[in-house]
């Protein structure tokens, strides 16, 4: 964020506590890795960026539905080109059941970090810094994989950089997202174009996660001064007050598709908190976007494990649409994990546990996505193509 004496600058958020950051043994090297990146250049451009923002402007407005799809967090051992494909096919799939007039972002070419809810991880009597997606770490769990390496971030660049390319060959109008956890190398990947305007050149859209959404913090002052598209998670521990200090501090003009308010409340505390939020945004007069993300507040923990229930992600869109149609608000799309490979880690229909093994969270399988895809497009009666 900045203010007439201190114009915002892609660095502004030094000045600003920011949680959730790798931890570098050698700092020098991290440097040098994020001048590599630097000079390689930025992966989108702003006017694909601006694109996105006008198409997210029509979602905002009921006039377009979002579906945002993609992994919990992208894998280094991916190949880009297959990777890429499976990504577009998953995507068609999923418009497939919409019906109408849709913006697609996925999650990918660029999600390799996760936030964790604690630094580490413990099992038997050994205790290791936790799994914070390939950008950062390694998954096995031994000291050499858990130690933060800045030639991961690297790897992740180029990884994001191949992937980028392949979409555009494949479908242009497929948009790519990641949270914006990892500072320094968005700060590296930052543009400006002819009109003096900053944009994050290391996606379409970004998101501040549930973690990491705090009005003085630095993650938000970052997304302050971008003109990309920003979407903020918005949990159960939001309050209205929160909600329009963030608002101000991301979206002062109010334009139309440059906020994007996800909410991920579960179905249990949607009704509690959902309504207040959308009177509250109402009344100041921003013009974010509403889409649910129906996964991470319906996460349970069982026995140690992480559960995703499919009856528990209908139950809160559901809820999510009708409440935004009792408060006259268009909700503007859906947000999802789900894995292109037919995976079962989530709890499906039948009630069954699937006792699966996965990298990070519980993802949906294609089957369980185009489910909830269909059911939220159906609520919404998403207008057709013109």
């Amino acid at each position: 964020m900045a203010d007439g004496a201190h114009p915002w600058t892609p660095s502004s958020w030094r000045h600003r506590r920011a949680l959730q950051q790798p931890d570098y043994n050698e700092p020098h090297a991290a440097r040098a890795v994020l001048e590599q990146i630097q000079l390689a250049g930025p992966l989108v451009s702003p006017e694909e960026c601006l694109a996105l923002r006008q198409a997210c402007a029509e979602a905002a407005v009921g006039e377009a539905f979002i579906v945002q799809a993609g992994d919990c967090a992208e894998s280094l051992q991916s190949e880009p080109g297959p990777a890429a494909n499976r990504m577009r096919v998953l995507i068609d799939q999923l418009l497939e059941v919409v019906g109408g007039k849709t913006v697609a972002i996925a999650r990918i070419a660029g999600q390799f970090a996760k936030p964790r809810s604690h630094p580490n991880e413990t099992r038997d009597e050994a205790t290791l810094p936790a799994y914070r997606g390939d950008a950062v770490n390694g998954l096995d769990f031994d000291a050499a994989s858990r130690a933060h390496d800045p030639a991961r971030l690297l790897a992740a660049y180029r990884h994001s950089a191949a992937t980028a390319k392949y979409l555009r060959q494949g479908r242009p109008r497929l948009f790519t997202s990641h949270e914006a956890l990892i500072l320094p190398y968005e700060e590296a990947l930052a543009i400006s174009d002819a009109e003096g305007r900053w944009w994050a050149g290391s996606g379409h859209m970004l998101w501040i996660g549930d973690r990491t959404r705090q009005v003085g913090g630095a993650h938000v002052a970052f997304a302050s001064g971008i003109e990309n598209v920003v979407g903020v998670k918005c949990g159960p521990s939001i309050d209205a007050d929160e909600l329009i200090r963030l608002a101000q501090a991301l979206d002062p003009q109010r334009k139309l598709g440059k906020l994007v308010l996800i909410g991920r409340f579960g179905a249990s505390r949607i009704e509690r908190c959902l309504p207040v939020l959308l009177r509250a945004a109402r009344q100041e007069g921003f013009a974010a976007g509403w889409m649910i993300d129906p996964m991470h507040g319906n996460t349970r923990h069982e026995s140690g494990r992480k559960q995703r229930r499919l009856s528990d992600m209908s139950a809160e869109i559901e809820l999510f649409f009708g409440i935004c149609d009792s408060e006259g608000v268009s909700p503007a799309g859906i947000h999802i994990e789900v894995s292109a490979e037919p995976v079962v880690e989530c709890i499906g229909a039948d009630g069954r546990d699937p006792m699966a093994a996965f990298p990070c969270d519980p993802r949906l399988n294609k089957a369980q996505a185009r489910t909830l895809v269909a059911l939220a497009a159906s609520l919404q009666n998403v207008p057709a193509e013109a």
